[in-house]
């Protein structure tokens, strides 16, 4: 995922359990409280929510910032690329 300084995102995935793994989206993001980071997919009008952790990563989040737990948690943490 790529956050522009303009509130516009880029973001690209691929999932390794699915046969059309690959997903790509663009939009726009609005920062909400508690560094939360709120996407919005323009064709669909679905939202997601990311919690900025520190320089280098995001983690996804609900609407209020709550993170995931458990074992699975490490999954949902997205780290910058160098």
């Amino acid at each position: 995922m790529t956050l522009n300084a303009d509130s516009t995102y880029q973001y690209s995935a691929e999932y390794l359990e699915r046969k059309d793994g690959h997903d790509e989206a663009s939009g726009i993001f609005k920062v909400l409280a508690n560094n939360v980071v709120e996407i919005t997919r323009p064709s669909s009008g679905e939202t997601s929510y990311y919690k900025v952790k520190d320089a280098n990563s995001l983690i996804m989040t609900d609407s209020l910032g709550n993170e995931p737990e458990g074992a699975m948690a490490k999954h949902y943490v997205l780290t910058k690329k160098r």
